[in-house]
């Protein structure tokens, strides 16, 4: 939730629908429209970060994929793993 002590206040433009489906949300939960926009942009905030980790591990993995011992080796593991557990 934001911190309203340390909140900057900006002005926005938006289509006329958006405003009125965040309207309906917010009426809905009961979320002061600030908070409601706030909770929204740091969820798009997170996700972008988390694209950003995923596209480095690609990224590297394209670059130094798994050698076909260590493949072998990683499918023996998990076998192990699933008999240890009963999932044979």
């Amino acid at each position: 939730m934001c911190d309203m002590i340390r909140a900057a206040k900006i002005a926005i433009s938006l289509p006329a629908e958006d405003l009125k489906r965040i309207e309906k949300i917010r009426k809905e939960s009961g979320m002061q429209r600030s908070v409601l926009i706030d909770e929204a942009i740091r969820f798009w905030l997170d996700n972008r970060d988390k694209e950003k980790m995923i596209e480095k591990y690609e990224e590297g993995y394209r670059h130094h994929p798994e050698s076909l011992d260590e493949i072998k080796a990683l499918e023996g593991l998990s076998a192990d793993a699933f008999a240890e557990e009963g999932l044979k």
